[in-house]
């Protein structure tokens, strides 16, 4: 019976108020890196220290303080907006630049392919750059990386932390990356970024490769004419003067070769290696200029050879720059904006800035080229074929190897283009010299042979 009452529901214990139950903590869903575009710390790892503006260094388990390319800190908004304007002036210093140089595009080249094998490989964008600052520790890029990794490390995106080195990644780079993170795909465009800086680099060797020649031939030419204004040009100075005499008037050239190997003899050895040495600084530093650099650029486009030349290059710079921003789906006054900042010479550069506001007016890209009157009847109608046919990238493409093909001509022939006009300088110099020398042979000859 004890069983009975205990097991029948009648003879239960009635129940009392129930105590609400604490509900279970749900976790959290680990955040997953299906996008390679999003980049977020690893919520299993204990996250570094990371230091506030007001107060000790601070521990963070919590991977919502960090800021990926989608998020931003919840806390200390203020004061990290603060601490990136205080760091927005940093770059590398005097003596970093001394010791490991500039970044060059070729240096930009390889880490760009090699950070979008990392990123496609699933690596945190953190490790991923840590590696990439072991990588390049030797080089003017280490320390760079160094620098960008710490401002991930504290939350800020990949364009943030990049924008803080102006002197190692250019308006390009950060305008691309700014794009890809706001649409996804940055090892994508990565690797259009590193194609965009090996043919970059590519024209810069082949334009250097254009110089050696006469750059070489014009030292030597310099060094013949200060031998020869220096040694040989007073024996014929004091021959000239002993053939004509005291009251013998003497040809103008023979006066000025006098009068430079007088000079020569009495300061030009003084003033020739210091117009050798400080004439290249000195165009250098009004190069530098931009009203200098303005002028100069304008002159140059009229030097035979040369003038062509750089031409090509800027269309070629223009064309694959502008291909590869519209690629990454940056729109086309933002591609055209960037692609201003590529080009070297400054016509071309206020050019493109005029086809842009022509382009945000609504006028087509072919029509605005057309007006500037810079770019060739087959950039032209190239363009104007992409924008018919909806593929402007691909055409802007086609004119860049085009025009890279004509460079790697112009270049390996620069010899043959060259030297004619190197040929006209010399050969005028020593017909000076000719002219200076046998004048008054042919005057007194000619005095001699005059009836009486």
């Amino acid at each position: 019976m004890s069983g009975f009452y205990e097991e029948s529901p009648a003879f239960r214990k009635p129940p009392g108020p129930s105590k609400p139950k604490k509900p279970k903590p749900v976790p959290e869903p680990e955040p997953t890196v299906d996008d390679p575009s999003i980049f977020l710390p690893n919520p299993k790892r204990k996250a570094k220290p990371f230091i506030k503006d007001d107060g000790p260094p601070v521990e963070s388990d919590d991977a919502s303080t960090f800021r990926g390319n989608s998020g931003r800190r919840s806390q200390g908004r203020s004061s990290g907006s603060s601490r990136r304007e205080a760091d927005s002036g940093k770059g590398p210093g005097i003596a970093e630049r001394l010791f490991f140089g500039r970044v060059g595009s070729g240096r930009l080249a390889i880490f760009c392919r090699q950070f979008a094998a990392y990123l496609n490989a699933g690596v945190d964008i953190s490790k991923a750059l840590a590696n990439l600052q072991k990588q390049f520790a030797l080089t003017a890029l280490g320390p760079v990386l160094g620098r960008v990794l710490a401002g991930v490390k504290r939350g800020d995106t990949l364009a943030e932390a990049v924008a803080r080195e102006p002197k190692a990644f250019d308006p390009l780079f950060l305008g691309m990356i700014k794009a890809a993170e706001a649409r996804g795909g940055v090892p994508e465009v990565l690797r259009i970024l590193g194609r965009q800086y090996e043919a970059r680099q590519s024209l810069i060797r082949q334009a250097r490769s254009a110089m050696i020649y006469p750059i070489v031939v014009l030292v030597l030419a310099s060094c013949v004419v200060a031998l020869m204004t220096l040694w040989l040009l007073p024996l014929f100075a004091s021959l000239l003067k002993d053939l004509g005499g005291k009251a013998t008037q003497l040809p103008l050239p023979s006066r000025i070769l006098m009068g430079l190997s007088d000079f020569m003899q009495t300061a030009g050895w003084l003033v020739f290696p210091v117009v050798l040495i400080g004439g290249p600084i000195l165009l250098l530093s009004v190069y530098r200029s931009a009203t200098g650099k303005a002028v100069m650029d304008r002159m140059v486009l009229w030097v035979p050879v040369f003038g062509p030349l750089l031409r090509k290059i800027d269309t070629s710079r223009f064309a694959r720059t502008l291909s590869a921003s519209l690629n990454a789906g940056v729109d086309m006054g933002t591609s055209l904006d960037l692609t201003a900042d590529v080009v070297h010479l400054d016509p071309y550069r206020h050019a493109l800035r005029d086809v842009r506001s022509q382009v945000i007016q609504g006028s087509e890209l072919s029509v605005a080229l057309h007006a500037t009157r810079r770019f060739g009847t087959d950039v032209i109608a190239v363009v104007e074929s992409g924008e018919e046919t909806g593929k402007l990238p691909e055409t802007l493409n086609h004119i860049a190897d085009d025009y890279e093909e004509q460079v790697a001509y112009m270049v390996k022939n620069m010899g043959q283009l060259v030297q004619p006009l190197l040929m006209v300088l010399m050969g005028g110099f020593v017909l000076f010299i000719v002219l200076a020398f046998f004048l008054p042979y042919i005057a007194i000859l000619t005095n001699a042979a005059a009836p009486q």
